[in-house]
């Protein structure tokens, strides 16, 4: 399904040609996620490449030329097995974040962060975080009959994130947010049985994420590993499934600008 290789050449020219501090960038967080891929056949953890990572592979053999992150899933149970040893096994290079290793971190889903390097996240979300580096973002996913949760959830979540922010030069936010945590947590506890009823074959990303595309049990039945870059990753047997589901006609280009570079979620 890869788009034709002269179109492919002209857009690595185009967008990050070798040398280029995007590709440099990229380069790095595949390092990153042999890491991860590594860990996880270790540990025999299911994971696949996700929404625009996945997208890449399929579309581009690699990362979307003008993409500048990479994001994984995986089912509950596997990423508890997964967070739970990036927390006991931090590396030199590497550490998981999560709002046990960082006490500001906001997200309800993981990053692996790279220590060796620093980067500023669009519109200063991550002002007052622990670990600045190139990440991977680590998604879990669990059964959802509800976008109307997600969505109120996901929104208490960024409403937070300004307290957060608020609270570095207001001693009002500063009092404020730990309540505001607290509330939304609460919430979110309180939400998740009513979520899981009459899921069946559907899940989402846990409550509290932004995102709200649902995934389907049978497209993510199986796995299959492509080339990606240099190497070979897993992906939904049933990519197509899965990618129209999400994007819909997911082989036509669409270039959008955000974040560090132009951005295709």
């Amino acid at each position: 399904m890869m788009i034709d290789k002269k179109l492919q050449a002209e857009l690595r020219a185009k967008f990050n040609p070798d040398g280029s501090e995007l590709r440099r960038r990229q380069l790095r967080m595949l390092d990153m996620l042999k890491y991860i891929d590594k860990v996880c056949q270790e540990q025999n953890i299911k994971y696949w490449l996700s929404s625009g990572t996945c997208l890449g592979a399929v579309r581009h053999g690699g990362f979307i030329p003008w993409d500048d992150d990479i994001d994984i899933e995986m089912l509950e149970e596997d990423y508890n097995h997964l967070i739970t040893y990036l927390q006991n096994n931090e590396t030199e290079e590497f550490v998981v974040q999560t709002h046990i290793t960082d006490p500001n971190y906001i997200t309800d889903f993981a990053k692996l962060r790279d220590k060796t390097t620093l980067i500023h996240e669009a519109f200063g979300i991550d002002k007052l975080y622990k670990y600045q580096g190139l990440f991977i973002d680590i998604f879990k996913l669990t059964p959802s009959n509800s976008q109307s949760l997600h969505y109120v959830c996901g929104r208490l979540r960024i409403l937070e994130s300004y307290c957060k922010r608020w609270s570095i030069t207001n001693k009002i936010g500063k009092s404020l947010f730990p309540i505001l945590r607290k509330i939304n947590n609460n919430i979110i506890t309180l939400c998740k049985p009513l979520d899981k009823l009459g899921a069946k074959n559907k899940l989402r990303h846990g409550l509290g994420s932004v995102f709200l595309k649902p995934r389907f049990k049978e497209d993510i039945a199986s796995l299959t590993r492509i080339p990606f870059e240099d190497t070979l990753l897993p992906i939904p047997t049933n990519y197509d499934s899965y990618l129209r589901r999400i994007y819909g006609n997911y082989m036509e280009l669409k270039i959008t600008h955000q974040h560090l570079c132009p951005f295709e979620e």
